[in-house]
């Protein structure tokens, strides 16, 4: 748990946004151009080779982390956050420069996804554990895929998908929805069933009722809906949804995630249930689920720290009454 005196150093986190109506407008401005340019970049290179995919992608990687200073910002002190301690500051600088050429990877996979047959998305990612989804299916109770933003997540989702096994996803719609549709379509084209998030808590219980697979990412900030449990060692708002669901469906939570290789191939590993707490306090149960999964994702993002997204504010919400 957080040390006495912690609050007031991460509230302090994070550079405060602007608030001026033209630093909004180059937000805005930034981001229409982001999504244009992938959408160009998904109709003249959804035919790249592999190997040319990961040079540009890597290349990609430099360029967003140069184009975008406020978000290589965000980067580093989430770094520091989770490892200041443990490692020196040039270190965080070179898992930085690493996480941004992953990113841009992913990027050119996620574009070259619609025309992958699944045989190549079998060989290039290698699948661990399909015992496990095996058993929980077996049970007729469906399966929650407990996951995050680590690897490639777009290709672990594929790779599930490509055996036959039934997976759920809950999509979540961006303001650009010409980008929104893209992302559609492209995970309905690996075999995915997708769902939007206005309708995801029916949808999840459906799903599972109808012993298929639910992927949920719990590895992001979860403002007010979600629950305060320790992440790095700081507390962190974190969508309760798993425990919640697992509680009142008794479904098996299977710890799911991918991590690239050297070679640039992917490893996606279904690991054992979590054992679900239960004590007959249902709030209880709920932080103390919560925290043990996000325990498991702390521990893979752990073994390969390069290849998390660090983009995003982790810790930007704060318990009520901590110190600003």
């Amino acid at each position: 748990m957080p040390a006495e005196g912690d609050g007031q150093e991460v509230s302090a986190l994070y550079t405060p946004e602007g608030t001026s109506a033209l630093y909004q407008w180059q937000r805005r401005l930034q981001t229409r151009l982001g999504n244009a340019a992938v959408l160009a970049m998904a109709r003249r290179l959804g035919g790249i080779s592999e190997a040319r995919g990961h040079r540009v992608g890597a290349a990609i990687g430099t360029i967003m982390r140069r184009l975008s200073p406020r978000h290589y910002r965000i980067v580093l002190a989430n770094l520091r956050q989770a490892f200041g301690e443990e490692r020196e500051e040039r270190e965080l600088h070179a898992l930085a420069r690493a996480c941004y050429a992953h990113l841009g990877k992913c990027l050119m996979e996620f574009i070259r996804l619609p025309k992958m047959s699944r045989e190549e998305v079998k060989r290039i990612a290698e699948f661990q554990g399909a015992e496990h989804i095996e058993a929980a299916l077996a049970r007729g109770k469906g399966a929650i895929l407990l996951t995050g933003h680590l690897g490639n997540w777009e290709m672990a989702g594929a790779r599930i998908a490509a055996e036959g096994f039934p997976v759920v996803a809950i999509a979540r719609a961006q303001r650009d929805s010409a980008i929104t549709d893209y992302i559609l379509q492209t995970r309905e084209a690996t075999g995915m069933k997708l769902y939007h998030r206005e309708s995801a808590v029916r949808a999840s219980l459906l799903a599972l009722r109808s012993n298929e697979l639910v992927g949920m990412l719990m590895d992001q900030n979860a403002g007010d809906d979600g629950v305060f449990v320790d992440f790095f060692g700081r507390l962190a708002s974190t969508a309760p949804g798993a425990s919640v669901f697992a509680l009142k469906t008794e479904a098996a939570v299977l710890p799911t995630f991918g991590y690239r290789k050297p070679d640039n191939t992917h490893v996606i590993t279904i690991d054992a249930p979590v054992p679900l707490i239960r004590t007959g306090d249902h709030r209880r149960d709920v932080l103390e689920n919560t925290a043990r999964y996000t325990k498991v994702v702390e521990e893979r993002i752990r073994a390969h720290p390069e290849q998390w997204f660090w983009l995003h504010k982790r810790w930007k919400s704060r318990p009520p009454g901590e110190r600003v």
